[in-house]
């Protein structure tokens, strides 16, 4: 009974401090306002993560992301949510509870995501034991691939609940999505190719991310990134509003959140060319853009972040192997290595490798589509037709439950503004497509847009206001309904299990102890060594027993891995 009240009572805890932050980023960088129920107000909750995240990674710099950092860091978002005076501030928290009320069930796991052992935890855990180290990525493969949710997490790690907490940021990330879908499905200004492609998400992802250990690094961020796109869409589409430039500012910093989450998103940047749809001519809007105090704080917080990166494995983006310096670096590989770490991911995207195989020539392999057929067969037979059924059951069953149609007041398929943004829709899958195919390396949010853009624009013309709301209830309830049987379901397993997954310290996750012997460097500095992933072993850790290469000493207060 004492750890269900601890996890719950932290879980509850973190939220308001994300929220408070939130209010204070919304504050600082768009000015003050009065009223919760504004339009600036559905990014909340995402502005508060982002603004953490900007913490985490300045702080990293210098000190451990400890007890002390991390107490005195929510203490203030806290009182930060509970002394700001806003109109309709209960009213939102309401709603923000209730959310989170029907999609906790999804925190209760026993099995993690498989990367979380191997260097998720690790990681993370290194971020609160020490300040940065340089070159920590020569450690093990996966810390050359930076999140920049690891720098969240570390600000989760509190006293009674240490690391057990590092799973709450994904149902943050649930819940201020739905939220802001929800907000905008009911909205009587939504427009209605939008309220569509609203309550696609909404379903789809709802049904599709429903298993928490699934989420690793990647589906938090794709779950930011489907919302955002069809807000630019709105802004610079479908809208004819004069204060679209403002509402184009608002998302420009969730934007670049995502980018610090996966730089698989960068591709994503491409969407910045929709400005030119809006009111102001291209060359105003870039400079009011440009010189505004977000996109000054948005450029801060990415350039630390790339540093970051650029400290742990010589590369600005890892692992795009022009943006490496290690071949003019003691402390980092070259970019031979990082070319071929690149060529590692996008074979293991194009099911040509896995944990135990890997395609013997992987440069024939990759090259003019060779993969297409091992990667039709293994992976998009086997997980991508799944994902696809989920989403035109979606189209199916909207179509059925709102089939008077009106055809006032439609956009056409032709409009140019809707063309110019569908073909960069379009560009941005066949990225994807024939770089990383598949769905966890941004594959979600692409698909889902490529097919529910058109689909959106055609069920447009679909019955009046009132009747639309009346069945949209049953369907979003019947949504909740499903996802919380599906993870009812999944519990019921979880307690089944014999393997060391099996919950024995209900409701936290479950951890592999493992054995580990320690070698203090002559710099100082303790290395951990094990077997096998690394879970939650002191840091730093590597699973590389044998001696790695590297020589480390400390300079400047920091220490470095010296080939």
């Amino acid at each position: 009974m004492l750890n269900i009240i601890i996890f719950f009572s932290s879980f509850y805890l973190l939220l308001i401090s994300v929220i408070g932050y939130g209010l204070i980023f919304k504050i600082l960088i768009f000015g003050s306002f009065k009223d919760m129920t504004d339009q600036k107000s559905i990014y909340i909750g995402f502005y508060g993560l982002f603004f953490i995240t900007f913490v985490s990674v300045i702080t990293s710099l210098v000190i451990p992301h400890n007890f002390i950092h991390n107490c005195l860091l929510h203490l203030f978002g806290i009182l930060f949510f509970i002394f700001l005076k806003f109109e309709n501030k209960k009213e939102y928290f309401k709603k923000i509870f209730l959310i989170s009320f029907f999609v906790i069930i999804a925190l209760l796991i026993s099995k993690t995501h498989d990367d979380f052992s191997y260097y998720h935890l690790p990681f993370t855990r290194y971020l609160t034991e020490q300040k940065v180290i340089f070159g920590i990525g020569n450690l093990q493969h996966g810390f050359k691939l930076l999140s920049s949710l690891f720098f969240l997490n570390s600000t989760f790690y509190l006293p009674f609940i240490d690391y057990y907490s590092f799973h709450f940021t994904l149902i943050f990330f649930l819940i201020f999505f739905n939220y802001f879908l929800l907000k905008e499905i009911f909205s009587a200004e939504t427009h209605e190719v939008s309220k569509f492609l609203y309550l696609f998400a909404f379903i789809f992802f709802n049904l599709s991310f429903n298993r928490l250990a699934e989420y690793g690094t990647d589906k938090a961020g794709q779950l930011l990134i489907v919302i955002l796109i069809i807000k630019i869409f709105q802004i610079t589409c479908l809208e004819r509003r004069k204060n679209n430039l403002d509402n184009f500012l608002f998302v420009i910093p969730l934007l670049a959140f995502c980018i610090s989450l996966k730089t698989y998103f960068i591709p994503y940047l491409l969407l910045g060319l929709t400005i030119l749809f809006l009111e102001e001519k291209f060359i105003k809007s870039l400079k009011i853009i440009l010189f505004s105090r977000n996109f000054l704080i948005i450029f801060l917080a990415l350039s630390v972040y790339f540093f970051h990166h650029f400290i742990s494995t010589g590369c600005l983006i890892s692992p795009i192997s022009i943006t490496c310096f290690g071949d003019n670096l003691e402390w980092a590989r070259g970019s031979k290595h990082y070319s071929g770490l690149s060529l590692w991911l996008e074979q293991w995207a194009k099911a040509g490798a896995g944990p135990d195989f890997r395609i013997e020539d992987p440069y024939e392999y990759i090259k003019n589509f060779n993969w297409i057929p091992r990667w039709f067969e293994n992976y998009f037979l086997e997980k991508v037709v799944d994902q696809l059924l989920i989403l035109f059951s979606a189209f199916l069953v909207i179509l059925f439950l709102f089939k008077k149609f009106n055809f006032k007041n439609t956009i056409s398929i032709f409009d140019k503004k809707v063309n110019f943004f569908y073909s960069i829709i379009l560009i941005i899958f066949l990225i994807w497509l024939t770089k990383h195919p598949t769905l966890r390396y941004g594959g979600y949010p692409i698909v889902f847009l490529t097919l529910s853009i058109p689909v959106a624009i055609l069920y447009q013309k679909i019955a009046n206001r009132s009747f639309f709301e009346k069945r949209l209830k049953i369907l979003l309830i019947l949504v909740v309904v499903l996802f919380n049987i599906k993870n009812l379901d999944r519990i019921n397993d979880e307690f089944k299990r014999n393997d060391y997954y099996k919950f024995t310290n209900f409701p936290f996750f479950a951890i592999d102890e493992k054995e580990y012997y320690s070698e203090k460097t002559p710099s100082g500095l303790v290395i951990y060594k094990t077997k096998g992933h690394c879970w939650n072993t002191p840091s730093p850790c590597t699973s590389n027993i044998e001696k790695f290469g590297f020589e480390i000493e400390k300079k400047y207060g920091f220490y470095f891995f010296n080939r």
